[in-house]
């Protein structure tokens, strides 16, 4: 149920720079009213839209626990086969929780491994059950895929370079039959029937274009177009994706996707960080949607995005933490201040200053996970705020400083008194309210320890994968 209620603030704060105190109405969900007192009573808080991730995966854990820190994303992704299976509804519940306390209203799960311990439907179910409890908005992504398991490419040269004990290991493990791209395809409609509504979105989520076939490209482009739905992929992440396209797409891959109607603004591309000029001019032109995962690109080593050449393509531009914030604890205010450090300008070539980072990450990744209207202190929009302790923020109180200068130069999601999502309060003071994370990620970790002894075989085998693996791309880039 929403709460209706007036929150007061000394301060305003969305894209277009900060405002004095006001009074904001909140009823049905929406913000009904603002009222702009000033009144020198009021708390000292920003309030402010609150923050929107447009790509993640929902990770139950972070992945540096598994022997993932500063691994290359095609050896990476093999390392999260070392975490058991895991009740569906706990493992949703402890990343979209960690999201809430990092200011995150909305988070897009691009679930392309589910936990498998039911069929995907009752799975879905489970995963909005979690989002409902926690009281964030999600988009749930069904991940498809029907090649390339191991490497961008057959797996023999891989196998055949791998001892046979270990090649036995790593074939059980990931050399497994694939649904056929048909029945994937039907089964979004499956999850959409039952868990689509007012919080929750579905889209076809397919992982990229080296893991999905061409035939299967050309009937989620044709599925998305008699159906409105969004969809979702990753593309350009690495550069050896980027090699991989350009052999494969010699006409290039964006502009088959734009000859193939995949290219639509009901398109979202995640990260985009090998993206050439003229694919971002087609990308622009099309409507899509990119979102950048800086932290993310750090943590893998995949590179730094080109925003300032997205944006002057006149590219739509998103925020997304991609389960790997700086210090992987989902805190997006952090990851709004990379944007900034990042993508800021140097010297005096600063465009438009922090204001266009805050409509990065407050107004343009709403539309790609389908949530209402909102990203704005404005009347009619969606109640999705962030209060955030401006005291705590300026504790040297030496001079009056500009609250989007205190938000740039040092928050973080310790600073947040409180997050609302369509009206109804669910972070106060650092605590989610109706849901014990704490408690739930206890049960995960004594899950995940257990199921490593399932798994040793594949723990010990992937050192040797990882080197051969490390090999097979060094040998297709090139070497001096």
């Amino acid at each position: 149920m929403t709460q209706n209620r007036i929150l007061k603030s000394r301060s305003g704060l969305d894209a277009r720079g900060s405002r004095g105190g006001l009074a904001l109405t909140i009823a049905d969900g929406v913000i009904s009213s603002i009222d702009d007192d000033g009144a020198a009573d009021f708390p000292d808080t920003i309030l402010m839209p609150a923050l929107v991730n447009a790509h993640d995966h929902a990770r139950p854990m972070r992945n540096s626990s598994v022997g993932g820190f500063g691994k290359p994303l095609e050896i990476w992704l093999h390392r999260l086969a070392l975490l058991a299976p895991a009740d569906a509804y706990l493992a949703a519940l402890a990343p979209l929780g960690r999201a809430a306390l990092g200011g995150q209203s909305a988070v897009m799960v691009h679930c392309v491994r589910p936990q498998g311990l039911t069929d995907l439907v009752t799975e879905a179910g489970d995963v909005a059950r979690a989002a409902g409890d926690v009281g964030v908005r999600i988009a749930f992504g069904v991940g498809m895929r029907d090649q390339n398991p191991l490497v961008y490419g057959p797996a023999d040269p891989v196998m055949a370079a791998l001892e046979p004990e270990i090649a036995a290991e790593i074939g059980r493990r990931f050399l497994v039959p694939m649904t056929p791209f048909r029945d994937q395809l039907a089964l979004v409609d499956e999850v959409a029937a039952a868990v689509q509504g007012p919080m929750v979105d579905v889209q076809y989520a397919p992982n990229g274009p080296q893991w999905v076939s061409e035939p299967f490209w050309r009937a989620i482009a044709e599925a998305s177009a008699l159906s409105g739905r969004r969809v979702t992929t990753h593309l350009f992440e690495t550069q050896y994706q980027r090699q991989w396209a350009d052999r494969e797409y010699r006409q290039g891959l964006v502009r088959h996707w734009r000859d193939i109607g995949l290219l639509t603004p009901r398109l979202t591309l995640a990260h985009c960080v090998w993206a050439k000029p003229d694919e971002l001019e087609m990308i622009a032109e099309a409507g899509c949607t990119i979102v950048v995962n800086s932290s993310s690109n750090f943590h893998l080593r995949s590179g730094i995005a080109p925003v300032e050449a997205m944006l002057r393509a006149g590219c739509k531009v998103a925020m997304g933490v991609d389960g790997q914030a700086f210090d992987e604890d989902d805190d997006a205010l952090r990851e709004i201040r990379l944007l900034w450090a990042l993508h800021g300008g140097w010297g005096f070539d600063s465009e438009g200053g922090p204001q266009r980072m805050l409509s990065i990450a407050l107004e343009n990744g709403r539309g790609a996970l389908s949530a209402p209207v909102g990203g704005r202190l404005e009347v009619g929009m969606a109640a999705d705020l962030l209060v955030v302790d401006r005291a705590a923020l300026d504790e040297d109180a030496l001079t009056e400083v500009d609250p989007l200068d205190l938000l740039f130069a040092r928050a973080s999601r310790s600073h947040i008194r409180e997050l609302i999502v369509a009206g109804r309060s669910i972070v106060v003071d650092g605590k989610i309210l109706g849901v014990d994370l704490d408690s739930a990620h206890r049960e995960l970790r004594a899950h995940y320890r257990a199921g490593l002894k399932d798994r040793a075989g594949l723990q010990a085998a992937l050192p040797a994968l990882e080197r051969v693996i490390a090999g097979h791309y060094a040998m297709r880039l090139g070497c001096c």
